[in-house]
């Protein structure tokens, strides 16, 4: 800003010639240091932001020169470099990178910073690209993805306004932007003169406003004050509440929208994490609302009767042959996508949503608790159903649950484990819905649990077995989903459930291309559900094949884990399992889902899984049991000490409390040792069952066995010698 010398107007920099009284007026400022100014940006109550370049190397810059009245001076400049360094930090793809704090020849402080070649709210509003909702959502979830990542940084942007997020020009069907984060929002927060705004924000804001402490739900009420100023095209708006109530808001985004802009910060979504994957959802299913419509117009349909009349009888022949056709076709078509629709509403009664708990203990205080959602679908009428092991057992692939046994071992306490596993059907009711009005969060204050199976509960629900996932790096690259399957039973099934089938003859590698199948489960969990269980199904179709898994389109979400993945022929062909994710190369790392693009495990091993059960050879019930090498080390050295029968009852005693494979495999060689070779011989094919890869147990299994006298017809040496 600069005054005019005869009336004392204030102009903004690039004015040459004062408006009110028509004196000219000295040029502003054209050099800061070796920096060249060629725009002047924005000119504000505390900074001049500019676009200049640098001599030496002309490349663009952005500069912000304090004012006087910013208040910034040595002191401010030391504690603005101190945040530079702590900015610098976060990942240049989703944040504008600051450069240095300097003060120039003339002493004007700035701040060097990246130059964006952006575009104005004004002008991405107006071109009309939001009013594509796949489009809007897709920038939503970018926004809300890349504050996810701030707050796992320990950082946060209560005060976060549109001026906050760059529009970088790119394609016209994606939306990018970067964020101009500041650590402090203020440099004087007493002298604080903020911006129009800014300022709404400030005075609606109910956290702000209401000098709540400020926490990362802070954020959530900002960023959903972004979201209606964005779909109702109203910059100015100061409170948003109002519009997201309006009848013309936006049906589905309004209900998150509206709960983030809740005033009780405990009835807004509990994290950034979850509101990107709200927008996951509400993406899709604009997506599958829209290719659901009509997309033949009125003048198409002219356009094509204009056509047919004017080749007269040629196309009218070709129209007969060809209608003859497309009705076979279409009617094939059809007849699948009514197929895959009777086969999803037999079949959804028998999809049960399941929940887990479970927790490290020491000296019955909860030291760490995980809990997972999840999918489950019956398999058999003896009560067995099928699911994910990452679902039935989540321990087993929590990369931090050993660094907390070992460090609860290393002040000398003793860890105990503990979980809970519940499971409800189709239509049962299961959800407390009054949760977050002061609740603790625990399994009861979410969960209806009286209506479920339960472990140890009536009716019961355990654990059969799991699938060992391959530890070989040969069996691991062949295999990338690891056998994730795992087996559950229920003590009573509901006689109004239909068993889901099982192709028990599948060839994954013989399965077609875009064939159509249909998934079903529970897309992100409870967040997506009412009081009572309600399944969802989405249609897609096969991409591609592997040897141990194959790519579908349907959309896969968290919760749809464990869920049956069905063909046309109404025969359940493979486990929801996982999806593929995209990762941003920084050092705060954002990883996005692609829903669609979801890797599905066949059936074909938990097929010979489920009848080895049936047929009663003991699984591995994934438990983990963290006295294990305590006891083994105790029957170990009572056999050592030549008490052999006291090693006996140790391990047959340990053998009624786990069916922890080191604890079988020891049992079995304390038989072994003691001559009761048939004893012996029972755990060490259970061993077997567990693992058919443990070595030492075939090799065991086969010095019992030699007393036969088959020689290299012992199916166990057949198996080592391969």
């Amino acid at each position: 800003m600069k005054l005019c010398q005869t009336c004392g107007q204030a102009l903004a920099e690039q004015i040459e010639t004062c408006p009110a009284c028509g004196s000219e007026v000295v040029k502003g400022i054209e050099f800061v240091d070796d920096y060249q100014i060629l725009e002047i940006v924005h000119e504000g109550h505390a900074s001049i932001l500019c676009r200049a370049i640098r001599e030496e190397d002309q490349i663009p810059v952005a500069l912000r020169l304090f004012t006087a009245n910013s208040g910034v001076d040595e002191t401010v400049a030391q504690r603005l470099k101190t945040e530079l360094e702590e900015l610098q930090k976060l990942p240049e793809e989703w944040f504008v990178q600051h450069h240095a704090i300097k003060c120039s020849s003339e002493g004007i402080w700035y701040r060097v910073s990246e130059w964006l070649d952006a575009e104005s709210w004004g002008d991405l509003l107006s071109s009309g690209r939001l009013q594509d909702q796949e489009v809007a959502y897709d920038l939503f979830y970018r926004l809300a993805a890349i504050l996810d990542g701030l707050h796992q940084s320990g950082h946060f942007i209560p005060h976060l306004i549109l001026n906050d997020i760059l529009v970088l020009k790119g394609e016209l069907g994606r939306v990018d932007v970067k964020i101009d984060y500041k650590l402090s929002r203020f440099l004087d927060p007493k002298m604080a003169k903020p911006g129009l705004m800014l300022n709404n924000l400030l005075v609606c804001h109910p956290d702000i406003a209401g000098e709540r402490p400020l926490n990362f739900k802070t954020d959530v009420w900002s960023l959903g004050r972004i979201f209606v100023q964005i779909l109702t095209a109203d910059l100015e708006i100061r409170d948003p509440r109002p519009a997201a109530k309006a009848e013309d808001f936006p049906k589905g985004i309004g209900v998150l929208v509206r709960s983030m802009l809740a005033d009780d910060p405990d009835l807004r979504p509990h994290s950034m994490a979850e509101v990107a994957d709200a927008l996951i959802r509400i993406k899709q299913e604009a997506i599958e609302t829209e290719a659901a419509s009509p997309t033949e117009t009125v003048g198409e349909i002219r356009r094509l009767k204009k056509t047919i009349g004017f080749f007269g009888i040629i196309i009218s022949i070709l129209a007969v042959v060809g209608g003859v056709f497309l009705f076979q076709f279409f009617r094939g078509s059809q007849n699948g996508k009514v197929a895959l629709g009777e086969y999803a509403n037999r079949y959804a009664g028998s999809v049960a949503f399941v929940v887990v708990e479970y927790q490290v203990q020491v000296d019955d205080m909860v030291v760490y608790q995980q809990r997972i959602e999840g999918t489950a679908f019956l398999v058999d009428s003896e009560g067995y159903l099928l699911t994910n092991r990452h679902v039935a057992c989540p321990w087993l692939e929590d990369e931090n649950l050993s660094t907390v046994v070992e460090q609860i071992r290393y002040v000398d306490k003793i860890p105990r484990f503990n979980y809970q596993m519940h499971l409800w059907f189709e239509g049962e009711t299961a959800f407390n819905r009054l949760y977050g009005l002061g609740s603790s969060g625990e399994l009861t204050d979410i969960y209806d649990l009286s209506s479920a199976y339960s472990r140890g509960g009536k009716p019961s629900l355990s654990i059969a077995g799991v699938a060992r996932a391959p530890v070989r790096i040969g069996q691991m690259i062949k295999a990338p989903l690891r056998d994730d399957f795992a087996v559950l039973k229920i003590d009573k099934v509901p006689q109004e459930l239909v068993v889901l089938p099982l192709d028990r003859e599948l060839d994954v590698t013989k399965l077609q291309r875009l064939s159509p199948v249909i998934a079903l489960g529970f897309p992100l969990g409870s967040r997506t559900q009412a009081d009572t269980i309600n399944v969802s199904v989405t249609r897609g179709h096969v991409r591609r094949t592997f040897e141990n898994f194959f790519q579908v389109d349907t959309s896969i979400y968290r919760g749809n884990s464990g869920g049956p993945i069905i063909d046309d022929r109404g025969k359940v062909i493979g486990i929801a399992s996982a999806v593929a994710t995209e990762a941003a190369m920084a050092p705060l790392p954002v990883i996005t889902p692609l829903s669609d693009i979801g890797l599905v495990l066949p059936v074909t091993k938990a097929v010979d899984f489920i009848s080895d059960l049936k047929s009663g050879q003991v699984k591995w019930n994934g438990v983990i049991d963290f006295s294990v090498e305590t006891k083994i080390k105790k029957i170990t050295k009572t056999a050592i000490e030549g008490h052999w029968a006291a090693a006996l009852d140790h391990a047959v005693q340990n053998l009624e409390e786990s069916n922890d494979p080191s604890i079988v495999m020891a049992a079995a060689i304390i038989y072994f040792c003691t001559g009761d070779f048939d004893g012996g011989g029972k755990l060490l094919d259970r061993a077997l069952s567990i693992d058919p890869d443990n070595h030492q147990a075939r090799l065991i299994r086969y010095l019992v066995d030699r007393r036969d006298d088959r020689g290299l017809q012992n199916p166990h040496l057949r198996q080592l010698l391969s």
